[in-house]
């Protein structure tokens, strides 16, 4: 683990100056930058994780991901722990992660995503209407906003602020979320991870294919789009003290009150 490649957020405040300071901080540490990493170091926020897991989770090359921007739930540690971690990664005293992918499928092209596959409304106050396929099981016609598919890392994402369910990040399942959909009965499903999802978009609206927040493809009234689990996983770096319970409190302010 010596060769490092920097995937940074150029938009952020004083980018240029953190990835210079960043490269003297590995430099010092015994690492060297590289086009053929061991690792990645994902500087941002959690968009920025997800850009890198989208170059190079299929290679396998573990991320770890530093955070200097806002909430960062995928990338928990702070630009300040920078140098820490990187002496505890030197004497291998981190751990990793693997994360579930999922894809879509549609028209002979898929797209990946490590926290979630959106279909929604292209047309904002428009609604979609869709109907829903598990395992080659005819579940129900609804009309919504959208509907989120995540992983388990994704749940605590959009699938989350829809009303979804969090799962621990080892979870291996899919979700289904729906975004505001036009009856009570329709409510999210947690499925097992070899589950094969068919969403068909139909007549009403028009209607966005969105992965993990950056990627898009426009989807066409009677297309059909199958959703499974990714035959790949993401590999994320974590120091030994960082827990997903710890960043859920610290991060979502997750929990009861402590002085109840």
């Amino acid at each position: 683990m010596k060769k490092v490649k920097i995937v940074i957020n150029a938009k952020k405040p004083h980018a240029q100056k953190t990835l210079k300071l960043a490269q003297q901080i590995l430099v010092g540490s015994g690492f060297a930058i590289s086009q053929k990493p061991d690792f990645v170091l994902a500087l941002g926020g959690d968009g920025t994780l997800l850009a890198a897991a989208n170059l190079y989770g299929k290679k396998g090359v573990p991320i770890l991901g530093i955070n200097i921007g806002g909430l960062g739930f995928l990338t928990d540690m702070t630009f300040g722990q920078l140098l820490d971690t990187l002496v505890e990664i030197r004497d291998k005293k981190f751990r990793i992660e693997k994360r579930m992918v999922l894809r879509s499928v549609f028209d002979h092209q898929s797209l990946y995503a490590l926290n979630d596959l959106t279909i929604s409304t292209r047309i904002p106050g428009r609604v979609v209407e869709f109907s829903a396929v598990i395992n080659d099981e005819y579940i129900c016609r609804f009309i919504a906003d959208g509907i989120i598919i995540a992983t388990p890392t994704g749940s605590t994402a959009y699938s989350l602020a829809t009303g979804g369910p969090i799962l621990l990040p080892h979870t291996e399942a899919i979700i289904l979320t729906p975004i505001s959909p036009h009856t009570l009965s329709v409510r999210p499903l947690v499925l097992p991870a070899n589950t094969k999802v068919e969403i068909q978009v139909g007549r009403k609206g028009k209607a966005l294919l969105v992965a993990d927040g950056q990627r898009s493809k426009i989807i066409k009234s009677g297309q059909v789009i199958r959703f499974e689990r990714a035959d790949y996983y993401v590999k994320l770096m974590k120091p030994l003290h960082a827990t997903f319970f710890t960043t859920l409190r610290e991060k979502m302010k997750w929990g009861g009150r402590e002085d109840a």
